[in-house]
């Protein structure tokens, strides 16, 4: 008899059109490649003792079924309710929390073996782990004989733990699986992992026509993957209020709020809410729901009369924002209002989460940081407006999005389409910068398809263009065209298999590519007797797909732009515009800029004034792209004697030049580390001789 885990095994293979490795398998049941094999020794001797063929393996590809045993398995299996899942400790924790302050039936310490398949020891020791946890919010857990295990302390404290548990135990597909079942009838969908049953499908249905109708009533639309949260979140809220659990808000924050637009849609929604399900709702929790709607992201959103004033200050404040980014990155965005207003998009859910203390839980910003640092580091330089206009500092989750924005406007122009080249669709669920960096990267990845449109979720559902494969953020309903589900932000394992996927696909629309498959199986076919010719036809394919890697989008580095011949050691100068101009000599030398960049440069000192002064005795002069570069370089003057630079004593002098807006981002990026340095920077300064610059830049040179 097969076990669950080996039934869910079998079911992955049955379902995959690629090679499945056994780390893969491994990784998915939170179980050692020891166990897989076990298992995969188990699921052999079954097929084998019913007539069938084993499971398929190749070396260095994985494991596979033969395409007719997929069909008979199909056939043969019924997977139960809820199929195996090994719960990883962080997740059985975010469950045991959940359950006791949410469901509606008293938990024991043996519901929750039941729950997890596991012991009593180890359910008291996630419990005892719990309690540690629990402590930093001043919530306490105890034992009531009659209600199992319950929270205590603060409400708005047991609910902020929602927003750190809720990570741990997203589905594999996103909450879009959870949220969008309440769709269908049959209860529990295709979301069988058990513990979800603790969310009541019929309320979620209730919950999200009511977050439409909020929409509509406020002239605005959420991005999707924000949409699906804010019903998971109202879910879980309204739940505690069904236990008479309600929050109590300051009454300064309750006048503001009540000022808002938001306020009167969240009210009615509230409305909604206790006419179908029959329980209190007190103010101070439509002031509560509010809070989390004013702060949530949207697509876009009209603003009402009240809020003009503040958005035109908002406004105000991005313009300075984007004018400094441009500066201090040497670039310069072709569209900047369509750009104001995508950011203001963002800004204002962000205002209000900074306001009242609401934080995004979300892993993109590490990806941000780690695929994009240039971008990261410039958003870090700029953003103090933003934080001198709501009187706060911004945390590093909110500058990632606001870098993503800066990021995904940097790629925009020069895209030359050919014709008859396969065409794709985004569908991305995370908000304008978001997709706008998946588009970009997109665009340099893939150079022989054409991206037709990039659409959120429900935007997809109405979309009738002809495209021949979508790239999507989550899993999509059945369709007939092709769908590659991938992260929002792609590291380089992430290209690879998009690439390996994608040219698949494109060899089908190309006739030659067949050819050789179609040689191997005749050859075949003269020694061998082929009982499933499509199937062994599809597995040359797949073996015969020519592997491919990928190598990051080499950016130059400091001492790729910055050889020997561009430093240059100087006594004393008259003035700074000297300064610049003895500076750019070795670029102009080369022939990597012309005089006019040299005096673009000056102009820009003069109308901007010291924005170029990155430290104390540092200087960095350059200008937009635009004109007068031939090719990206930097070149370096070094003084014996500082000059003035608007109130600053400058010893070193650095040109930067670029000839587009992103070859000189890794540079700059290294440079602001250096900068970072206060003894590097000295050693700079101190440096008699062009090989000890060179070191230094070499140290940076190397992230």
């Amino acid at each position: 008899m097969l076990n669950q885990r080996i039934l869910a095994l079998l079911n992955q293979l049955i379902y995959s059109n690629e090679y499945v490795a056994v780390d893969e398998l491994a990784d998915s049941f939170n179980v050692s490649s020891r166990t897989i094999y076990n298992d995969l020794s188990k699921t052999n001797d079954w097929l084998k003792g019913n007539g069938y063929k084993e499971i398929g393996q190749i070396r260095e590809k994985g494991l596979f079924l033969d395409s007719s045993l997929k069909e008979q398995l199909k056939l043969e299996i019924s997977a139960s309710d809820y199929p195996y899942y090994a719960y990883s400790p962080n997740e059985r924790r975010a469950w045991i929390y959940l359950y006791m302050t949410t469901y509606d039936q008293p938990m024991y310490l043996e519901d929750y073996q039941n729950l997890f398949e596991v012991s009593r020891n180890t359910i008291l020791e996630d419990v005892k782990k719990l309690k540690q946890e629990l402590k930093t919010l001043q919530i306490e857990i105890i034992s009531e004989r009659y209600e199992g295990y319950i929270p205590i302390g603060e409400e708005a404290q047991v609910r902020n733990a929602f927003f750190y548990y809720l990570p741990f135990i997203i589905p594999l597909n996103g909450w879009h699986s959870i949220v969008n079942e309440s769709n269908k009838e049959e209860e529990g969908g295709r979301n069988k992992v058990q513990a979800y049953q603790l969310f009541d499908l019929s309320r979620m249905q209730q919950i999200k026509q009511s977050l439409h109708a909020y929409e509509t009533s406020q002239y605005l639309e959420f991005t999707d993957d924000i949409f699906v949260e804010l019903v998971i979140w109202i879910y879980l809220f309204t739940k505690r209020m069904e236990k008479a659990k309600y929050v109590d808000i300051d009454p300064v924050e309750e006048n503001v709020i009540s000022s808002t637009e938001a306020f009167n849609g969240v009210t009615q929604l509230c409305q909604e809410l206790r006419k179908q399900y029959q329980f209190h709702i007190p103010k101070t929790e439509i002031y509560f729901l509010s809070r989390y709607l004013l702060s949530a992201k949207v697509n876009y959103e009209a603003p009402s009369y009240n809020e003009r004033k503040e958005l035109n200050q908002l406004e105000e404040v991005i313009e300075v924002m984007i004018a400094e980014f441009q500066l201090y990155a040497a670039i310069e965005f072709t569209e900047k209002k369509k750009m104001i207003q995508n950011l203001l998009v963002h800004l204002k859910p962000a205002y209000y989460r900074s306001k009242y203390n609401i934080k995004i839980e979300t892993k993109l910003h590490t990806s941000v940081k780690k695929n994009y640092p240039e971008i990261y580091h410039l958003t870090e330089k700029v953003i103090h407006h933003f934080e001198k206009f709501i009187q706060k500092k911004v945390e590093e989750n909110e500058i990632a999005f606001i870098a993503m924005h800066f990021g995904g406007w940097l790629r925009r122009e020069g895209i030359v389409l050919n014709q008859n080249r396969l065409r794709i669709l985004i569908v991305c669920t995370s908000g304008i910068g978001t997709s706008k960096i998946l588009e970009s990267q997109l665009e340099g990845l893939l150079t022989e398809v054409d991206i037709v449109a990039t659409k959120s979720l429900r935007d997809y559902q109405q979309f009738v263009k002809s495209v021949d494969f979508i790239v999507s953020t989550v899993p999509l309903e059945e369709n007939k065209v092709p769908v590659l589900v991938v992260n929002p932000i792609l590291d380089n394992k992430d290209k690879e298999l998009l690439l390996k996927k994608i040219n698949r696909l494109a060899n089908e629309y190309k006739p030659g590519t067949t050819h050789s498959v179609d040689a191997v199986m005749e050859i075949v076919k003269r020694y061998a007797d082929i009982h499933d010719q499509d199937g062994l036809r599809e597995e040359f394919k797949k073996y015969l797909q020519v592997p491919l890697t990928i190598e990051s989008e080499r950016k130059p580095s400091l001492s790729d732009l910055i050889p020997s011949r561009r430093i240059h050691f100087q006594h004393a100068v008259k003035d700074w515009k000297e300064a610049v101009e003895v500076a750019a000599k070795p670029l102009i030398k080369d022939q990597s800029i012309n005089k006019s960049y040299v005096n673009k440069m000056i102009q820009h000192i003069n109308h901007y004034g010291p924005y170029v002064v990155l430290s104390k005795h540092l200087a960095l002069p350059h200008a937009n792209s635009a004109g007068g570069v031939n090719k990206t370089g930097i070149s370096v003057l070094h003084l014996q004697e500082p000059v003035d630079l608007f109130g600053f004593s400058i010893y070193v002098f650095v040109v930067l030049a670029s000839w587009d807006n992103k070859q000189h981002l890794r540079a700059l990026g290294q440079l602001t580390e250096l900068i970072k340095d206060k003894n590097s920077v000295q050693q700079i300064i101190d440096a008699h001789k062009k090989e000890q610059i060179i070191d230094i830049l070499n140290l940076y040179s190397e992230t």
